[in-house]
Formats: C-alpha cells, sequence, structure tokens
C-alpha cells in the first residue's frame, strides 16, 4: 500500500506568515486556440511539502541540489504524538528509536486543512533535537509547518539538525498513516543552491 502523505498546492495552500503565496497563470490555453495548455507558477521553496537544505540557515552551505538521497530514501518509523507545544527530551528519550535513522512525526498539525495556518503546532526543543541527532537519526520528517516553534526568529532546532546533515521534512499530511515501518520516498525538487524545494512525499508498506 502506497501512503501519499504530501500536501497539495494551490492558491489556496497557507503558508508560513509573510511567505510568498503559490500563484498559478495560465501562458497557453487550448481553449484560447493556443496548441497546449502551460502553466506558469510562482511560491515559495517552503510552501507545502517541503525538504529543508543546510544553505536554509547558513550562508555558503550546500543547497538542496546536494541533498543526499541515500538520506530521503529508506526505512522510516512514523511516531504519533497526541499532544501540541514543546516536543522535550523527556519525550523523544520514551519514544522506541532503536536503529531508527528515519523519524516522521504524526501530530495533531494533520488534521490542519492544507490552507489554514496554524501557530500552535508541537516542536522540538533544542536539547531534544541534540539528542535524536546523537541518537543518529538522518531525517526529521513533521506535519508541523516547522521544527521550530512559530515564533521562532533565531531557528534553534533547523540549526542543530541541519549542521549535522540531518534532512528536514515539513508540512507533511499523515492523516490516516499508522504508527510504524515504513519505506519512504522524499524526493525534492533538484533547485540549483536552493534553501529548500517542495516535495512529493509517499510511505509504502514493508
Amino acid at each position: 500500500m502506497i501512503y501519499d502523505i504530501s500536501r497539495p498546492l494551490s492558491p489556496a495552500a497557507a503558508v508560513y506568515p509573510g511567505d510568498t503565496p503559490v500563484s498559478l497563470t495560465e501562458t497557453m490555453a487550448m481553449r484560447r486556440g493556443d496548441a497546449c495548455n502551460v502553466t506558469a507558477f510562482t511560491m515559495s521553496a517552503h510552501a507545502g511539502t517541503h525538504i529543508d537544505a543546510p544553505r536554509h540557515c547558513a550562508d555558503g552551505a550546500p543547497g538542496i541540489d546536494a541533498a543526499p538521497l541515500d538520506a530521503l530514501v529508506g526505512p522510516a518509523r512514523v511516531v504519533s504524538l497526541a499532544a501540541t507545544g514543546a516536543i522535550t527530551l523527556d519525550a523523544v528519550e520514551r519514544w522506541p528509536l532503536e536503529g531508527v535513522r528515519r523519524l516522521l512525526l504524526h501530530t495533531p498539525a494533520s488534521e490542519t486543512p492544507y490552507d489554514e495556518f496554524d501557530p500552535g503546532f508541537a516542536c522540538f526543543t533544542p536539547d531534544a533535537a541534540e539528542w535524536l541527532a546523537r541518537s543518529g537519526v538522518r531525517l526529521i520528517g513533521t506535519d508541523a509547518p516547522s521544527v521550530d516553534e512559530a515564533s521562532s526568529h533565531e531557528l534553534p532546532v533547523h540549526h542543530v539538525f541541519l549542521s549535522r546533515g540531518i534532512a528536514i521534512v515539513e508540512n507533511l499530511c499523515l492523516r490516516g498513516v499508522p504508527d510504524g515501518d515504513y519505506e519512504l520516498i522524499a524526493l525534492p525538487l533538484k533547485l540549483v543552491g536552493g534553501d529548500a524545494a517542495p516535495a512529493r512525499v509517499i510511505l509504502r508498506t514493508l
């Protein structure tokens, strides 16, 4: 079975406050006599389901075109968290993560409609992020818009993960996906030097 855990992209898609919204413009249309239909689009690289690159938080760091594909494809574990707010060190130490290299967090944010931005999402504390980095995790996925709290300007959790080469996948939708182990395929657009890129992300049952 395949689960598509990507959020849809349309002009209605919610983006981080102040970020560039999604827009679609027909540049050719068969109904107007053109040979085919062609659409141009503009959007933030962080709109919808996307993968952050180290360059997101460090000038001169690798862009999304250099993302290690072996980190983005492979076994992954989905873990549910019922509460919102801070995901603390005490919490992550209790999760069954032995041998897990790709972790996807299923929170109430999966129930947030794709056209709404809810700032009250679950996010990691820096010490929890440090613990996950030391545990050998290579990819962190969340259904929240960010691994940091919505009001953060310093983005300490991003810095922890990205400085250690841990891929960050944000704005997933894990509604209806049971906890457990899957094969993850998370492939970003190959935007040269990009600080992030939209991605189509799927889970396949093992």
